[in-house]
């Protein structure tokens, strides 16, 4: 077994785990936010590698740490979930690539954004999601990143900018909420003449639509060259379910199941509000209690009677728990305490892995979707720094980074790529397979026993299949995507007194 692939998961998701707590402690104290303009920035931004000779005029309140050859040396500081760094080697790896020295700060998803607001200079890249930016960019956190200076942004399948792999499809849906193609493009001068995304905070200006619901430009209008950030990773999210107990078929699985008096004590939903509202959303719609019009931004009325339905769920015994550690949603099913949970996948294969007969539900209502969106502090003002951000940004697309969260059953933003790069002698020497890409891209049965998230072959076995069916399967039917809806306040509200209910 190669060196990348020798750590144990379960000890490493405990250690993220530990390393939150520790970020959102630490950085929890508000910081003075970066004084510059967002033309400023987007001057600052464009400059590029080749103004890495005036890095003194330009230096913020640190300059960078360069070498005689003028690149960055120093340490880049990665605000993150830890979905990017799946296992320690990814770290490790891109700062040998690099140069420089990639640190992880992770924090958990509900305090990724206070940190990012308050506390922009604790951090350089904001390895965050495309929703959690609706709430961070109108604070002046962040800056434009430049399509530009990403090469791979043309080889990005076109869900992030169209809103379906195949803009053309009729089958495909874009989902419900806050869809990448809706939430990824900035407008910090006023130049686009494009309308603000109104399906999110009341104080957006910036965060602008280009593609409008018929899958047009709208007003004709060219693609905006600015981005909040580019996504990396993305995934379709649903429920793990024990196949020992409840015997049906992947995509047999509605979100109903977690309303089915049946399981009653034996379900559990993701604690995070915004999640669990669209998770018991779905449900409530597919047993017909009530409709909503945007899954994703539900009015106040639509909250307070959604919240009504989950306390007299609640009262009744339907729930067993509501998890916020990855970590706690793996332990539930392994102890067999539920049998049915909202589940992100690294986690049903960290429980198949432990020999749990444990699937991942397709549920004929859609997926649920979220994706990244890799941001960068608006206190990075140093050009030789800033350059660094872009690289390190970048690298994410070389290959290493898709290969090893495939195994996690995540997708990369430019997959189109990943195959050859497994294919090349970079990949064999990893220790990759065209047979996983077989397996997890392209929905065939695993030809043999392969690795998966232990990195040890068996964690998928031969023959198996993934649930949902291949790449462009499981991508073309979202329901919804992870959102912040305009009654967050609202909705942060009603979720906890349904918790405390």
């Amino acid at each position: 077994m190669s060196d990348h692939l020798e750590y144990d998961p379960f000890e490493y998701a405990a250690e993220l785990a530990a390393g939150a707590d520790l970020a959102s402690d630490d950085l929890s104290e508000a910081r003075d936010r970066s004084g510059l303009t967002r033309g400023e920035l987007i001057k600052r931004s464009a400059v590029g590698a080749a103004a890495l000779s005036g890095a003194g005029a330009l230096a913020g309140t640190a300059a960078a740490q360069t070498s005689a050859s003028g690149k960055f040396t120093g340490t880049l500081r990665v605000l993150t979930l830890g979905v990017e760094f799946p296992n320690p080697n990814i770290a490790k790896q891109a700062s040998k690539d690099l140069g420089f020295t990639v640190k992880p700060i992770v924090a958990p998803s509900e305090k990724q954004p206070g940190i990012a607001i308050n506390s922009p200079d604790t951090f350089d890249v904001f390895g965050g999601y495309n929703y959690q930016s609706l709430l961070v960019w109108p604070s002046g956190s962040l800056q434009p990143v430049d399509t530009r200076r990403i090469p791979n942004w043309n080889k990005f399948y076109k869900l992030f900018t169209h809103g379906k792999l195949n803009p053309a499809s009729k089958r495909c849906t874009y989902g419900d909420g806050n869809a990448p193609f809706r939430t990824t493009f900035v407008d910090p001068d006023g130049s686009t003449g494009l309308p603000a995304f109104n399906g999110g905070p009341r104080n957006n200006k910036q965060i602008v639509r280009w593609i409008g619901e018929n899958g047009k430009p709208i007003g004709g209008k060219p693609q905006p060259r600015w981005i909040v950030g580019p996504a990396a990773h993305f995934n379709a999210d649903s429920m793990g379910y024990n196949a020992d107990v409840i015997k049906k078929a992947p995509n047999k699985v509605s979100w109903a199941e977690l309303l089915n008096k049946q399981w009653a004590g034996r379900v559990s939903l993701l604690r995070d509000p915004g999640i669990m509202a669209q998770d018991a959303a779905f449900a409530v719609s597919s047993l017909g209690l009530m409709k909503f019009k945007d899954f994703g931004n539900p009015t106040r009325a639509e909250i307070d009677r959604l919240f009504k339905i989950l306390t007299t769920y609640k009262k009744a015994g339907q729930f067993r728990a509501f998890w916020s550690a990855f970590t706690d949603s793996v332990n539930f099913m392994v102890s067999g305490e539920v049998v049915l949970e909202s589940m992100w996948s690294p986690a049903v294969a960290l429980v198949k892995a432990a020999g749990i007969n444990i699937l991942y539900a397709a549920p004929p209502e859609g997926f649920r979707g979220w994706c990244s969106a890799e941001g960068i502090s608006s206190k990075v003002t140093d050009p030789v720094k800033l350059q660094a951000c872009y690289d390190y940004i970048n690298w994410n697309y070389k290959g290493q980074l898709g290969a090893e969260i495939m195994r996690q059953g995540y997708y990369i933003a430019n997959g189109v790529n990943l195959l050859p790069w497994i294919k090349s002698p970079a990949g064999k020497a990893a220790g990759f397979d065209p047979a996983e890409y077989a397996y997890w891209w392209g929905g065939k049965p695993a030809s043999k026993d392969l690795p998966g998230i232990t990195g040890k072959p068996g964690d998928v076995k031969k023959g198996e299949r993934r649930e949902g069916g291949s790449f462009a399967q499981r991508i073309c039917k979202y329901a919804s995507w992870n959102s912040f809806p305009r009654e967050s306040v609202f909705l942060v509200k009603r979720a906890n007194d349904f918790l405390s209910a």
